[in-house]
């Protein structure tokens, strides 16, 4: 058994025909430095013989009459192919091609040593930097992607990816158990051997990288977070599958691997999207290394998502005296004060087993055994503090290692507090009701009144020089807060603690307008006289079709909208604050549970722009075009000038056929709004399809001019050069595409047609057309060219397999 060798020690250095395609623009333009020349082609030539024997006969060849040169590409004395340069002029054409390849040769070595930079010696694999790089990369394309102008949701943009992708994490389970008992240079094969089958799982498009010592990282362009779980199964399953025989004790060794994993933009919050993208890149790691961390910590030799640890990846970390825990939740994986979590043994719905004879036994898995309900008092960054609401069987206690799953309020499996329970107890130093007796009270309360409000209130001030502890400030802050809400909400008002720095009222017999105004005077009192800086967020019931038990969440929602906003941050749940959740729902890839959000806010509010644009929005991301375009113009209706209604009008129109009314709309757009992009893209599309080819090329340049347009501009101007004849130029488009993303499978298949159209190596319009295909698989066109260069080389019977399963 053996450690996989560096790829690019001594002699070995090399490139392989795949890479030499993958940097063919690179290429170019290093062999552009000293060769000038009109257009070119790479050529591998087909022969069985040996590259090292090819390499040493070789020779540039200049056809004068042609003015062709056939530059041969050989990297220590190896023959990789053939660049060949047309246009080419040599003052000394007999002694001039040789110190020409002598020049190439240089090239290939810098960009050989270029990779080695950034490959991993023992797997073959990335290095961390490189991944990283690749990951600031993948964020920056996707902010450019999401451009939102005055839509709240993703406008009906033309990215060439879905706008998202994720991050897979890999940690092999008790690695370092085994490098102590085998030695590390065991433990440096089993690495190498999983490199190995992260390079033979891992799709092309996909980058992987060892991270360091027993860690890999995943980057999945173009990912939703089904594609993510499905390769980190197929990784976990082959890691598990994985075995070494030990060569000194004879021992077999087998191990496994916790895999997590996160999506972009999904894992992010909004004060995170400021970050720089090489900041949220590292965000987004700490993200997918915690999903790692949360799968050891369930048993290990699995794959969790980061999207699921608040919903069931808690755990109890220890007890604390007055029926108190902290647990393994934080503000990291937006736990919020006030969540309700069933708190569960963890021995629940684990395998059981009873021996009866010696050839049978009874299996079965332990019933899930509730032991309680708990509420978060207190969230910190990487962990919180609950209290026990309500307890189960008290001979059956909550202990350190109970599971937690979050439940809505509603959900709830236990009976609320009675009146004989002791509800009375207030905080000596505040005078508030501890949250968990606050909220016994308020679900007594509610039930017999006919309108009601709750108001949270959070301390947005640190202690700064206050004399004593963190502790002591946040008490006098919470108690004068108290005084004054209770003098504004008036003496039938309830008040009680709402983690460490916040404080919740509930006040009888309000209204919406009742409540706002209460609060901006409670956050006026607490500024000018207190100097307080607070949010406060609120909300009333009744109000649309919400039922008494949702007024706490929607009190948070309303919390979370006014710590958006400009000081004072004060909002009561509104439509905006259904906004928000809505757009939330939309980043998390839920679009029904959006429109459903976006509803609401229109019943709220018939005049919320941004909900009904975004409303259209969804339903053209459904397919449902004809209702997209009903929400676009109502939003006109109101406000003319909506540049994005505009935009997106056009849109729903070019869709749907009407191409007159679209090209409308988008020069309408552009009155709006000169710089708009995305309206000037349409209408070269309109005028490319009028085949108008030169006023299209113009539309395109107009755009390429303005920032981020040359990204979205480069194949359209790519598929107008070649419908003009101009190959080079089409084909310098294509190249520069795939500079600036390098799993665009569109300009992929373009530059494959390309290859084949002009005749030259079939060869490279294979390894092209096999990876657009494998990037977007339900594309028959792609499979159709694919099979086209296999029947240029003769490989009919593989053409006709990969014709079947494009049929397929």
């Amino acid at each position: 058994m053996r450690t996989k060798q560096d790829a690019f020690v001594d002699g070995c250095m090399t490139l392989t025909r795949q890479q030499l395609i993958d940097c063919e623009h690179a290429l170019k333009d290093a062999l552009a430095g000293f060769l000038s020349f009109s257009s070119y082609s790479l050529f591998f030539p087909r022969t069985d013989e040996d590259p090292q024997e090819a390499g040493a006969r070789a020779q540039p060849e200049y056809r004068r009459e042609d003015r062709e040169l056939l530059l041969p590409l050989v990297l220590r004395g190896r023959l990789l192919g053939y660049f060949v340069a047309r246009g080419v002029k040599l003052a000394a054409p007999k002694v001039g091609p040789t110190y020409i390849m002598a020049l190439a040769t240089a090239v290939l070595e810098r960009m050989a040593l270029e990779r080695r930079v950034i490959i991993d010696p023992l797997t073959s694999l990335y290095n961390r930097d490189f991944f990283l790089s690749e990951l600031t990369r993948s964020i920056e394309q996707v902010q450019d992607c999401l451009h939102t102008g005055t839509c709240s949701a993703k406008p009906l943009d033309m990215p060439t990816f879905s706008g998202t992708f994720g991050v897979i994490f890999v940690d092999l389970d008790r690695f370092r158990r085994v490098c102590e008992r085998y030695g590390y240079l065991v433990g440096d094969d089993m690495v190498a051997e999983v490199g190995r089958l992260l390079d033979l799982v891992c799709p092309h498009h996909v980058s992987a990288a060892r991270f360091g010592n027993d860690k890999f990282a995943i980057l999945l362009p173009d990912a939703k977070p089904k594609a993510c779980f499905q390769l980190a199964e197929v990784i976990r399953e082959g890691i598990d599958k994985l075995s070494f025989v030990d060569d000194v004790t004879g021992d077999t060794i087998r191990f496994s691997a916790s895999v997590g994993y996160a999506n972009y933009p999904q894992a992010l919050d909004g004060p995170q999207f400021r970050k720089s993208p090489a900041e949220q890149a590292r965000v987004l790691l700490r993200r997918a290394r915690r999903a790692v961390s949360t799968a050891k910590d369930l048993g290990r030799n699995r794959v969790f998502a980061y999207a699921d640890i608040l919903e069931k990846g808690g755990k109890v970390l220890e007890m604390l005296p007055m029926e108190r825990m902290a647990v393994s939740l934080g503000g990291n994986v937006r736990a919020r004060v006030g969540q309700r979590f069933l708190v569960s043994s963890p021995r629940s719905r684990q395998l059981a087993t009873a021996a009866i004879t010696e050839d049978e036994h009874l299996s079965g898995r332990y019933p899930t055994l509730y032991k309680g309900e708990a509420v978060l008092i207190e969230v910190q960054e990487e962990m919180a503090f609950a209290e026990l609401l309500h307890a189960g069987d008290p001979a059956f206690p909550v202990s350190a290692g109970d599971r937690l799953r979050l439940v809505a309020e509603h959900e709830s499996i236990f009976e609320p507090r009675t009146e004989t329970d002791d509800m009375s107890r207030k905080e000596p130093a505040t005078g508030l009701y501890a949250y968990r007796d606050f909220i016994s009270r308020f679900e007594t309360a509610r039930q017999s009144e006919s309108r009601f409000g709750l108001a949270l209130v959070r301390l947005l001030d640190e202690p700064g020089e206050h004399p004593g502890t963190y502790q002591d400030f946040m008490d006098s802050m919470a108690r004068s807060i108290r005084e004054q809400g209770m003098e504004i909400f008036g003496e039938n008002a309830m008040a009680g603690r709402y983690g460490l720095g916040g404080v919740i009222f509930h006040v009888p017999d309000v209204d919406g307008p009742g409540l706002r105004a209460a609060a901006s005077a409670l956050e006026k009192l607490a500024s000018e006289h207190l100097d307080i800086t607070v949010a406060i967020g609120g909300a009333v019931y009744p109000y649309l079709n919400f039922r008494r038990t949702d007024m706490l969440d929607n009190s948070r929602k309303a919390l979370d909208h006014a710590s958006l906003l400009p000081e004072p941050c004060v909002a009561v749940f509104d439509s905006v604050s259904m906004n928000l959740v809505a757009d939330r729902l939309f980043t998390d890839g839920d679009i029904y549970g959006a429109v459903e959000e976006y509803k609401l806010a229109l019943l709220a509010d018939a005049g919320n722009l941004l909900a009904r644009n975004s409303l259209g929005i969804c339903y053209a991301q459904l397919g449902k075009l004809a209702e997209a375009r009903q929400e676009f113009s109502a939003v006109l209706e109101i406000d003319p000038t909506d540049a994005m209604a505009l935009y997106n009008l056009g849109w729903a129109n070019h869709r749907l056929g009407r191409l007159d009314k679209a090209r409308e709309a988008y020069e309408l757009c552009l009155k709006q709004d000169s710089e708009h992009v995305f309206s000037m893209i349409r209408l070269g599309n309109l005028a490319e399809r009028d085949k108008d080819l030169k006023q299209a090329l113009r539309w395109y340049s107009g755009a390429q001019d303005l920032p981020g347009g040359e990204r979205l501009v480069l194949r359209s101007m790519a598929r107008v050069h070649r419908a003009l004849g101009d190959h080079e130029q089409c084909r310098e488009c294509l190249h520069l595409a795939l500079n600036a993303n390098h799993n665009d499978d569109q300009a992929m298949h373009m530059l494959a047609g390309l290859y084949l159209e002009t005749g030259e190596d079939p060869q490279i319009a294979e390894v092209l057309a096999r990876q657009s295909a494998a990037l977007n698989p339900a594309r028959d066109e792609y499979w159709e060219t694919l099979v086209r260069a296999l029947l240029e080389q003769g490989k009919d019977e593989e053409a006709r397999k990969v014709r079947g399963r494009a049929a397929g």
